[in-house]
């Protein structure tokens, strides 16, 4: 199974947000286990990368950076993604990017804590939450 993991979920685990931290946990530990294979954009490591630097340290944002790029396989993000995405008709550039991703890597969900992420109407990409991809794989959140 391959999945895109959103950076909310990634923060979660790493910043130990509540009321999320442990299921998002799991869901990385699912990635690291092999269990499924985890997919983050580009762009999701910067974001990454500036909000665990200002919550912690630089040293600890290259640290978060480097062990994920050990995990995680990385989706591009180029010009033509971003013009596919501005131009798709979803509202939210950010999950309108990550569905343009998504599809591109050939993907089956992008796993997200937003519950308001939008996929638009005709993406081949399911948007789930980080307890259902727990469900899908047999793990218990």
């Amino acid at each position: 199974m391959n999945v895109m993991i959103d950076t909310n979920v990634i923060l979660d685990d790493i910043l130990n947000r509540a009321p999320n931290a442990e299921t998002a946990r799991k869901v990385s530990r699912l990635v690291t286990d092999g269990a499924i294979n985890g997919y983050l954009t580009a762009n999701c490591l910067t974001d990454i990368f500036y909000i665990v630097s200002k919550h912690r340290t630089d040293d600890c944002g290259r640290k978060v950076i480097r062990n994920l790029l050990l995990t995680f396989s990385v989706v591009g993000v180029d010009g033509d993604d971003c013009r596919i995405a501005i131009d798709s008709g979803m509202s939210d550039f950010e999950d309108a990017l990550a569905v343009v991703c998504a599809e591109k890597a050939d993907l089956n969900y992008i796993v997200t804590n937003d519950k308001g992420f939008q996929s638009g109407a005709d993406s081949s990409v399911s948007v789930v939450s980080p307890a259902d991809i727990l469900l899908y794989c047999g793990a218990k959140d």
